[in-house]
């Protein structure tokens, strides 16, 4: 059994929003890895208490990291010293945490509403078509889907609907395929991120995609962050349609 724990980065609306992109990202790790991936994560917020001060009991968010406020804001660091401790962030799960894997889904929000997408819906579509792909690859393996807190109401609907009816276009052109989602049991389990190191470690992996030079890079921020990610990426996830490593782009580029 795998454990997919989500979070976004931007938003999904269309009208007077600050961001062009929303960004979907999944952590995934096998229910054997959970306990010795839960301890690394402990080992990491411990290693920022003792050498930062930095409370293991607070949540750290990227968007924090980014503004130097929350946790970050006693320490009165620069923006690139605070990019070197982001950095480090995502070169630990690269280097420590090998029983994890990332994946990121990237809606251009214009062009996806102008094909009568809603961008929030299509990504979650993906993404939760992903994690079936991942699981159907990998033995009989089943997962559990535990997003951010807040949307849980609009995920189960989804992913109920996906379990029955799901299908997608076919790659040559012709009728569409039937592919239900049912490598994913249960509705989703909703985790505030303030109570789950899994979600938080999902929000640094969504901001670092969004910002990241293949997406929306933004002046101060990293543009290496998801790159620093290496073999912790999901690569199939665009394997026909392309795209940049580990990140499904829709519309395609």
């Amino acid at each position: 059994m795998y454990l997919a724990y989500f979070d976004e980065s931007g938003d999904s609306g269309i009208i007077n929003s600050p961001t062009n992109w929303f960004v979907l990202s999944c952590l995934l790790v096998h229910d054997s890895k959970w306990m010795t991936t839960l301890d690394q994560l402990i080992t990491m917020r411990r290693s920022m208490r003792a050498q930062h001060g930095m409370s293991s009991t607070r949540e750290l968010k990227s968007s924090d990291i980014r503004r130097g406020r929350g946790l970050l804001k006693p320490l009165h660091w620069s923006l690139p010293r605070r990019m070197e401790f982001y950095g480090n962030i995502m070169k630990y799960q690269q280097k420590t945490m090998t029983d994890t894997i990332s994946f990121a889904v990237a809606i251009n929000k214009q062009p996806a509403a102008a094909k009568g997408q809603e961008p929030r819906r299509v990504a979650w579509t993906f993404a939760l078509q992903r994690v079936h792909n991942f699981c159907s690859k990998n033995g009989d393996e089943r997962a559990m889907i535990f997003p951010d807190q807040g949307h849980s109401n609009f995920i189960r609907k989804l992913l109920r609907a996906q379990r029955r009816f799901e299908q997608v276009p076919a790659r040559f052109g012709g009728k569409p395929l039937p592919v239900p989602t049912d490598r994913i049991v249960e509705d989703p389990n909703e985790r505030g991120s303030h109570d789950s190191y899994f979600v938080q470690l999902a929000d640094f992996n969504a901001y670092a995609a969004h910002r990241s030079a293949h997406i929306d890079p933004q002046p101060g921020v990293s543009p290496d962050l998801w790159d620093l990610l290496g073999d912790r990426r999901l690569l199939p996830v665009n394997s026909l349609a392309g795209g940049p490593p580990g990140i499904k782009v829709y519309p395609n580029r």
